[in-house]
């Protein structure tokens, strides 16, 4: 969504000022519009109708030369019918009078003045430009979430594919990369430049991530090798980031799976805290990828039920940080006991405490059996949901 504020950041409006409804700059534009005469006298039914819900009007006030009190009556109608903002080129107005300032700032109504010559056409081909680009990308964001979380059939697959209105070669192969402890979208922007070797695939962010979709002709690409030369050659650090790769698709039929891999080939990483993760070695945990994806509150109450007495506010944080990293570590109680900084017997004596609370009857191996499932859908749930928090405190 293009707001106000992000229409004061194009290169053509860089040079533009706030001048009234500065708190209200998240409003969303989605056009640009010219004011010329419809507020001189005798107008009145065009007025009425002239402009649309969130658009920009662009005016440089010349209705009101020597009739500065027309410009309050213009304000009014332009809140009336939803307008965003008013940019106003200081031609017969250097500065507004200060009751239509005030009268702005008491309705959060944002007034820009112009920073220069700018031209209207140049402003309203650059808005207009940033609005298709961004509707593409919700497209995209939109697409990715579909074919991760919906069963799609060939034809939307198909239609899919025909939308993005580019020439996709036989085989299909996709990466989400996600950057560690960001909170932000900067880093995302190097990849973009990617896309001068995407003659046959595409780039979008998804979440707070970002999908590398490639196709070829050839099935015995390797991909990843491909990706990791290409971030070499732009100089993209990789030290920061996780990365999750699919398995090779046919495009026209299977691109769902390519996507939906990558993204929990993605999660199956930053859960394990490791530099990547390929989806082709998830083996039996693409079972409890499946469960979750297919059934979220069925798996969720499994582990509600089973970590119960370690998920409970007053339970001992110690006792769930531990069985996470056991099930992390397969088991080692050694490389456990350094992540905890602790000597192996304290983690031997949480663990037999930790059985005890949640399955004391069964025998040793059901335990781990039990106890690495619930905890991976744990984490599972843990790491989707933490990503979908960040991206909605972004977007608030």
């Amino acid at each position: 969504m293009l707001t106000v504020k992000n229409f004061l950041q194009l290169s053509v409006t860089k040079d533009f000022s706030v001048v009234a409804g500065r708190n209200a700059l998240h409003h969303s534009v989605q056009s640009v519009e010219i004011l010329d005469f419809e507020f001189a006298a005798g107008i009145q039914q065009v007025r009425d109708t002239a402009f649309s819900p969130h658009s920009i009007v662009l005016s440089s006030l010349l209705f009101a030369n020597e009739k500065p009190e027309r410009l309050i009556e213009m304000i009014k109608k332009l809140i009336e019918l939803k307008v965003s903002a008013l940019a106003y080129k200081p031609v017969i107005f250097k500065d507004l009078p200060d009751e239509v300032l005030i009268f702005a700032n008491e309705h959060d109504f944002p007034i820009l003045r112009f920073g220069g010559d700018e031209f209207f056409e140049d402003i309203i081909l650059e808005v207009m430009d940033q609005i298709k680009k961004r509707d593409n990308k919700l497209f995209l964001e939109n697409t990715m979430r579909c074919l991760i979380e919906e069963e799609v059939s060939k034809e939307q697959i198909q239609s899919f594919l025909q939308q993005m209105n580019k020439p996709f070669e036989k085989y299909a192969f996709a990466a989400n990369i996600l950057m560690k402890h960001s909170e932000g979208s900067e880093w995302m922007h190097a990849f973009f430049r990617l896309e001068s070797f995407l003659k046959s695939g595409i780039i979008c962010t998804y979440k707070q991530s970002i999908f590398i979709l490639f196709t070829d002709k050839y099935q015995q690409l390797q991909f990843d090798k491909i990706l990791k030369e290409w971030m070499a050659l732009y100089a993209i650090p990789t030290d920061a980031l996780t990365i999750g790769y699919s398995q090779v698709h046919p495009t026209h039929t299977e691109l769902h799976l390519a996507v939906r891999e990558a993204y929990y080939a993605c999660v199956m990483a930053e859960m394990e805290m490791k530099p990547s993760c390929h989806y082709e070695q998830i083996a039996s945990d693409r079972l409890l990828i499946e469960l979750y994806r297919k059934d979220a509150q069925f798996a969720n109450h499994y582990v509600e039920m089973y970590l119960g007495p370690l998920l409970e506010e007053k339970a001992d944080r110690d006792l769930l940080n531990t069985a996470v990293t056991f099930v992390l570590k397969k088991g080692n109680v050694k490389e456990v006991a350094v992540t905890h900084y602790c000597h192996p017997n304290t983690i031997r004596y949480r663990m037999a405490k930790i059985r005890q609370l949640i399955e004391p009857i069964s025998n040793e191996l059901v335990f781990y059996e039990h106890l690495s499932a619930a905890v991976k859908l744990y984490l599972l749930h843990k790491t989707i949901e933490r990503t979908t928090v960040v991206l909605e405190s972004i977007q608030k």
